[in-house]
């Protein structure tokens, strides 16, 4: 892998020789809040949505008819623009490239309004979306990250097409950085080419407005409870704020993680809860980075009745690993599921360019897998512990959705 940096712009590369089709991604950094919640996921839909010189059914028709695969993706932090393309379409494919970044109308604006609220509303049909929803809503309460799904509905209506225009300016104006991955014949060449094209996508150190979050506070450490009468299954989750990827605890929590709650059926989790103590239709846990925080949480699928002994159960296998070292073999297997998780998503040249170039923008460096892996291989059992009991010295928050009989626990 290779950085250049070539008038201003920072690129990636990731040379696979003999791979037929390149990927190239374009990320955006988000470092303000949203006006209204939604704002930034309505932006990425409507980018698609045709240009000055393309309607939203031509641009659709001529990206098939040239085989150009492209996605966008935003999240809290960033704003991502993948094009996947055969290696001899490059110069086309970047054609698009400028096309899209430079010249989307938000014509349809109301048409992908009306279209999200009607997706968001389906989406909260489901229970274990809308008590992930609350969950996360209630964690980062007060903060940019609780912008989910019910707030969004909530103020959707405020967004104004302004507002597109606004986000196009800030995120041309934000850190950047293009990560491509492919059949490289002369990284240099690739280099002067957007150097002398892609003017726009000159990164900016722009200083975060996004506050940093390390802990819940005490109005945000209680109990959320959720009545839903005609469920047969409750959704419950525990969860604490803890240290982000670019903490030193970072492969500690991530090896207990795995260890706990995320390797599937070796997990503890899987094995207490469900195998064990029949509680579970779903178990795990999960670890979420975000650039200025993240979530350690537990979350189980259960019999309405189970929610209390669910709760002793996470809390029991907590304290279990904060007090005895796991097994020599248990830290063995979680480090190969880590290591072997990281490798099968780093397989393609999508994934390639995906992962490096959203890892440069997060401030970890080039190389940054290679540095983690390392960093997991170095841990021991006796950090698992030190991840468990740092977690249980931190306040958590708890969500539960069940029929209003279940929920006096």
């Amino acid at each position: 892998m290779e950085h250049i940096l070539k008038n201003g712009i920072d690129i990636i590369l990731n040379n696979k020789k003999n791979t037929p089709r390149t990927s190239v991604c374009f990320y955006f950094k988000i470092d303000k809040p949203e006006k209204y919640s939604g704002t930034y996921g309505l932006f990425a839909k409507l980018l698609l949505q045709g240009t000055k010189t393309k309607d939203s059914k031509t641009l659709a028709q001529e990206l098939e008819n040239e085989c150009i695969d492209v996605s966008i993706k935003t999240k809290q932090d960033y704003l991502k623009v993948s094009f996947l393309f055969l290696n001899e379409d490059f110069k086309r494919a970047m054609d698009y490239a400028q096309d899209i970044l430079l010249n989307s109308t938000f014509d349809e604006f109301e048409k992908e309004l009306y279209k999200v609220k009607g997706e968001l509303k389906s989406d909260l049909d489901n229970p274990r979306i809308l008590a992930t929803d609350t969950f996360v809503r209630n964690v980062f309460s007060g903060h940019y990250y609780s912008n989910t799904a019910t707030k969004t509905l909530e103020e959707i209506d405020n967004i104004k097409k302004e507002d597109m225009f606004e986000i196009h300016k800030q995120i041309l104006n934000s850190k950047k950085v293009i990560s491509i991955a492919g059949d490289i014949n002369d990284p240099q060449e690739i280099a002067q080419y957007f150097a002398d094209n892609f003017d726009f996508m000159k990164s900016n150190e722009t200083e975060s407005q996004i506050q940093k979050i390390d802990e819940l506070n005490d109005e945000n450490a209680k109990i959320i409870k959720i009545s839903k009468n005609d469920l047969n299954q409750a959704q419950l989750f525990q969860g604490w704020i803890v240290p982000n990827m670019q903490s030193e605890l970072y492969p500690k929590i991530s090896l207990m993680n795995n260890i706990l709650g995320a390797s599937g059926l070796s997990s503890r989790l899987f094995v207490e809860l469900r195998d064990k103590q029949g509680l579970a239709y779903t178990v795990r846990s999960s670890y979420e980075t975000l650039s200025k925080s993240a979530l350690f949480s537990f979350y189980i699928a259960t019999e309405p009745k189970n929610i209390k002994k669910s709760l002793d159960g996470f809390m029991f296998e907590l304290k279990k690993i904060a007090d005895n070292p796991p097994s020599q073999e248990e830290i063995q297997g979680g480090k190969e599921n880590i290591i072997g998780r990281l490798e099968y998503f780093s397989q393609t040249n999508s994934q390639l360019a995906s992962m490096e170039g959203y890892n440069y923008l997060m401030g970890l460096g080039l190389n940054y897998s290679e540095k983690f892996i390392e960093e997991i291989n170095k841990t021991n059992a006796n950090d698992v512990c030190e991840a468990a009991r740092y977690i249980l010295g931190k306040k958590s928050l708890i969500c539960a959705l069940a029929p209003e009989k279940f929920l006096d626990f």
